[in-house]
């Protein structure tokens, strides 16, 4: 695959879609991703623009009681996050439907069933992608949820459990004659997880096979690869997970590719103002430890292209307090905020 798309490409490229009624534009989206896209990160990447919808995290259909929400607060949102896709999993048709009903109470704009997770912790309990092991179980547990609630209801898939039973578009034909509105496809297989290359050709048999959206999802991590996954494969549109955890910038660098703009190369003013704030937010937010956990993990995958970002990692990791943390963001970045002579690290791979 190319890593370069001309710009008379572009602008021939679909900018929306619709997930029934509901426009979604621009159609560069998130992926929920457990542990990540709570509140706080949607509303980062939302705030630095480009991104058409964002997603909870994936949350347990037995885990949305009143008092689990107020213990796990992973349905919590702002009003600014709309539209909102609310992500839920399980395998019991009733449970998943009751539990969409209260979603729904909750203010989704939209509910999205997990069949794609390969968590072990996740697929032991028959959630996730084992569900494609079970496409008859699979379908009533989506008619159950059609049926459950007035909003749309989208469905999150693998291609399949593993290489000999690939069955997505079997899958996307059940899901689509279930009465559900889109699709999106991460074309790995359960058993490969976040290993290989995601078969993007799998997302556009999918595309072929049904008449309603199909998204696709897997090893986008420039505005580029955006741009000419959406080209390639005639999806819908594209989502992005992990690459926006390493550049949050990557929705706005799209819209800038599709203006004829040279891309938003973030500088490391920028960045240290994205952590900083980042931070801010959480500690505002959320008791110490948990806020100090959510930096930890940013830090983790965000793409810092410095020498020496490792040691900086290893501070922030270390930290036991917000303040240290913070103290170590401080000390790594003074020298780049006094000059612009900044010297990047030779390739990603290295960060």
């Amino acid at each position: 695959m190319s890593n370069q798309i001309p710009f008379t490409e572009i602008v021939q490229l679909p900018t929306a879609y619709y997930v029934a009624h509901i426009k979604i534009e621009p159609n560069i989206i998130l992926a929920p991703m457990a542990g990540v896209t709570d509140s706080i990160f949607r509303r980062m990447i939302l705030r630095l623009g480009g991104c058409g919808l964002v997603s909870t995290e994936m949350t347990n259909a037995a885990s949305v009681s009143p008092k689990a929400l107020r213990r796990h607060r992973l349905l919590d949102y702002l009003p600014e996050e709309r539209p909102l896709t609310m992500q839920i999993s399980g395998n019991d048709p009733d449970l998943v439907a009751n539990a969409a009903r209260v979603v729904e109470q909750l203010g989704a704009d939209i509910i999205d069933i997990n069949c794609g997770c390969p968590s072990p912790k996740v697929t032991g309990g028959g959630h996730g992608s084992a569900l494609l092991r079970d496409l008859p179980k699979m379908e009533r547990v989506l008619r159950a949820v059609r049926a459950a609630v007035q909003i749309p209801v989208t469905l999150k898939l693998r291609a399949g459990w593993d290489e000999e039973s690939l069955n997505f578009i079997e899958a996307g034909q059940r899901a689509e004659a279930a009465g559900v509105a889109a699709l999106t496809l991460h074309p790995r297989t359960r058993e490969q997880g976040y290993k290989g290359q995601a078969d993007w050709s799998r997302v556009s048999a999918l595309k072929r096979a049904v008449s309603i959206p199909v998204i696709g999802s897997g090893d986008v991590v420039t505005a580029q690869d955006a741009l000419i996954r959406l080209r390639d494969s005639g999806a819908d549109g594209v989502m992005i997970g992990r690459g926006a955890i390493a550049n949050p910038w990557i929705f706005r660098q799209v819209a800038d590719l599709r203006q004829g703009r040279t891309p938003f190369e973030p500088t490391p003013a920028d960045k240290y103002n994205l952590l900083l704030e980042y931070m801010a937010i959480c500690a505002e937010e959320l008791p110490e430890r948990l806020a100090l956990n959510k930096i930890k993990q940013l830090i983790g995958q965000f793409y810092i292209g410095l020498p020496g970002s490792n040691h900086l990692r290893v501070a922030v990791h270390t930290s036991t307090s917000l303040a240290a943390a913070q103290e170590a963001i401080e000390r790594f970045f003074a020298p780049y905020l006094e000059t612009d002579a900044v010297v990047p690290e030779p390739a990603i791979a290295a960060d």
